[in-house]
């Protein structure tokens, strides 16, 4: 198809955004049904917002604030309450919601399995997930298709395959539906976080969530066979993740480390890339000049054959389209921090204790920041117009040293 500018610009369907901050009980249902639309339309179209009593809160579509709260001030700003209690394991901690020392230990240990020639080493296993989806969708014809489904199939099999290289036997289907109910679970408030009750107290929904398959079971089985047959060369990320050890201390990580980092990585990396690339192949479909631009470049760069990992580099523009996906449906749409110590943001006092509120989603579509912010524009990606922007108004992965340490592996997948 010849690229053809008749088309016009697409704007991106959003969730509905309410006038002002909802009071108590509205935002309480309001989440329970989608935590996005709680944030209010201000935000798409302010740096700022405050409210609240007592230790109140702010909420920052700021990127110089966003960049003292994430990076030049981040020990002060711990991952809220809320966050926490939705995102800890059943026992000890993981890299998502460990703090201070504990943070940093664990991060230098996984490192190395997230390094470039990590990646490229198991490259292999993006192309073999495409080429399989490729051939599931050569049987759809032309009728309409839903690729979520599709998508979340072949993550599955790129995470799984990642982690286990296909040695251990692991129930996809099972994983699958594990992942959708904790995903369900975060994005549901309880009222008794916004009553405020202590973490200690068992909310009904994480009860029903986590009567389904024991993933900590399963993961427990396949560590304990992976350790009793050793590692493969080149090892996968489960021998990685065994062998992990702090460069710092020597310290490694115990068996309950080993299975929360390993389902952590089995979860974030399944949903959250599965949307995004739904979401491309999404817009793309809505824009038909971006969509034969991304597929000129392909035939030019591909020459008929599969993308690998070498290839990358070379396709640009595909990854200004991903990028630009993740900015309009950002993986991770909002959230939260308590301050530790008062502080100021944006030239307003925190109070300690204060709810830091980051709305990924709005500070992606703030107006301040983009023109045309709902509109698909690829092109916001190219290199001389990132170089123009602020770092911290585009946000998919995070921030500072907190930023996602999977965001290469993510990008190349």
């Amino acid at each position: 198809m010849a690229l053809d500018s008749k088309f016009p610009p697409v704007d991106a369907v959003g969730v509905p955004a309410p006038e002002a901050p909802l009071g108590f009980w509205r935002a309480y249902r309001t989440a329970r049904r989608n935590v996005l639309e709680l944030i209010p339309r201000p935000a798409f179209d302010q740096k700022v917002l405050t409210g609240g009593s007592r230790r109140g809160w702010i909420m920052l579509m700021d990127p110089e604030a966003l960049e003292r709260v994430l990076k030049t001030n981040e020990q002060n700003y711990p991952k809220s309450r809320v966050v926490q209690r939705l995102m800890r394991p059943r026992r000890g901690s993981n890299l998502v919601i460990a703090e201070g020392a504990e943070w940093r230990w664990q991060r230098r240990a996984m490192s190395p399995m997230f390094r470039a020639n990590a990646i490229q080493d198991n490259a292999q296993i993006f192309t073999d997930a495409a080429e399989a989806a490729s051939r599931r969708l050569e049987t759809a014809g032309d009728a309409p298709y839903d690729v979520y489904p599709l998508m979340i199939t072949a993550t599955c099999d790129v995470i799984c395959d990642l982690a286990l290289s296909g040695r251990d036997a692991i129930d996809r289907a099972a994983l699958t539906e594990s992942v959708e109910s904790f995903v369900a679970n975060i994005a549901r408030l309880s009222l008794f976080d916004l009553l405020g009750l202590p973490n200690w107290i068992p909310r009904p929904g994480a009860l029903r969530a986590r009567a389904g398959v024991d993933m900590d079971k399963l993961a427990d089985d396949v560590i304990a066979r992976r350790v009793a047959e050793g590692p493969r060369t080149p090892p996968d990320f489960l021998d990685m993740l065994i062998g992990a050890e702090d460069s710092e201390t020597g310290q490694t990580l115990s068996a309950i480390d080993q299975r929360n980092n390993l389902l952590g990585f089995l979860f974030a990396g399944h949903e959250t890339t599965a949307l995004a690339l739904t979401w491309s192949l999404y817009l793309l479909a809505l824009d038909p000049t971006a969509q034969a631009r991304a597929a000129e470049e392909a035939r030019d760069v591909l020459n008929g054959g599969p993308a690998e990992g070498r290839h990358a580099a070379a396709l640009p523009y595909t990854k200004q389209v991903v990028e630009e996906a993740m900015r309009l449906y950002p993986p991770a749409g909002f959230l939260t921090r308590n301050a530790r110590e008062a502080d100021a943001l944006a030239g307003h006092p925190v109070q300690a204790g204060a709810t830091v509120i980051l709305p990924i989603y709005a500070l992606h579509r703030n107006s301040l920041l983009w023109e045309h912010p709902n509109r698909f524009d690829p092109d916001r990606f190219a290199p001389e117009a990132v170089r123009a922007r602020h770092r911290y108004a585009y946000l998919p992965f995070g921030g500072g040293p907190r930023i996602c340490i999977g965001l290469a592996m993510a990008i190349m997948e």
